[in-house]
């Protein structure tokens, strides 16, 4: 009998952090009101002060239980697939789709992260930090088995790769374009690990092997005027 009221405190916990999501998808953090979630919740506002001490609890409660259901969904799957390519895709097709499963949820993510100064040390920033370690691994482990360069900065790669992510969800989701999240993960990819010079002609030189010829060139013009001046200055 001791684990009803349990399960109800659980099932009333989930009623107040569905409604929370609900108010902050209507207004910015600071506009929103634990009264408008009581409402919504269908109970006073003292009920909510009974599990969360304030917003700002309430609201981080809500962004690590999206994150954790996120990373619960990735992890059994990345664990399985192997290659640096087949990683970074699936990685980022499974970000893009964030856009297409809840577009509204990722602007209440965007809008928090650019909250300047006060986004480092947040929990926002820590749950951002613990999702990027996928990634960071996967460029890590790329690096050990070979894959990518040797010098290659993982953190440095990890922001390209992500601040493109978000400048193309900018572009193209945010003007209502259809996304295709496999496809575009599939493109970035293949622009990240193939880079963007175009493929030297068949049999033709690579650019640093033609830069190379040219100064082979000069120097063999130089080396007869050298000696044309050694023997001027020897008479």
């Amino acid at each position: 009998m001791t684990s009803l009221p349990k399960r109800r405190k659980s099932v009333r916990r989930a009623e107040i952090l569905a409604a929370a999501r609900a108010v902050f998808l209507e207004h910015p953090y600071e506009q929103a009101s634990i009264t408008q979630i009581a409402d919504r919740a269908g109970c006073v506002v003292g009920t909510i002060y009974g599990y969360f001490e304030n917003k700002r609890e309430l609201f981080d409660a809500l962004l690590a239980t999206f994150y954790d259901e996120l990373i619960a969904d990735i992890e059994p799957r990345f664990a399985v697939i192997e290659g640096t390519a087949d990683r970074l895709r699936f990685l980022m097709a499974r970000h893009l789709q964030i856009t297409v499963d809840d577009p509204s949820w990722l602007k209440v993510l965007d809008r928090e992260a650019r909250g300047g100064e006060s986004y480092f040390g947040s929990k926002l920033h820590q749950l951002n930090r613990r999702y990027a370690q996928f990634v960071t691994r996967t460029i890590a482990d790329g690096i050990a088995r070979g894959e990518l360069r040797a010098d290659l900065d993982p953190q440095m790669a990890r922001d390209f790769l992500f601040g493109g992510l978000e400048h193309w969800v900018r572009n193209t989701v945010g003007r209502g374009r259809r996304n295709d999240a496999t496809a575009v993960a599939r493109e970035m990819v293949r622009l990240l690990l193939d880079g963007w010079a175009a493929a030297p002609a068949k049999g033709a030189a690579a650019p640093w092997q033609g830069l190379e010829a040219r100064i082979a060139k000069l120097e063999g013009r130089l080396k007869p005027a050298a000696r044309t001046r050694e023997t001027e200055e020897s008479k």
